[in-house]
């Protein structure tokens, strides 16, 4: 990675998008993840879990669509999500403390 903090541009889409918002923002530092999350967003701490759930999900779908593009001879979708869950998997079970920082950005 490099040693330049840059971030990521906003895409184009949601230019004119007045109620548009940003709900993560994740840095990696020091081999340590600092993450900046908007809580809250959907009113209801009920709706907050899944909702969050769902963002992950089509995360993962946009990673696999890009991966797809950047190597169409590579594996399909559906092993690429099959990775990525893995991943997940691999993650929360050997590692499930955090490191780094997290913050709540306020609705």
């Amino acid at each position: 990675m490099s040693s330049d903090h840059k971030e990521l541009s906003k895409p184009d889409t949601i230019q004119h998008d007045a109620f548009a918002q940003e709900m993560i923002r994740f840095w990696i530092s020091n081999n340590q993840d600092h993450v900046s999350l908007k809580v809250g967003a959907s009113g209801d701490p009920e709706k907050e879990p899944p909702m969050w759930g769902f963002m992950l999900a089509d995360i993962a779908k946009h990673v696999t669509k890009v991966l797809r593009e950047q190597n169409p001879d590579g594996p399909p979708a559906q092993e690429i999500m099959e990775q990525i869950l893995g991943g997940i998997g691999e993650r929360l079970r050997h590692a499930p403390g955090l490191t780094g920082t997290t913050r709540k950005v306020e609705s």
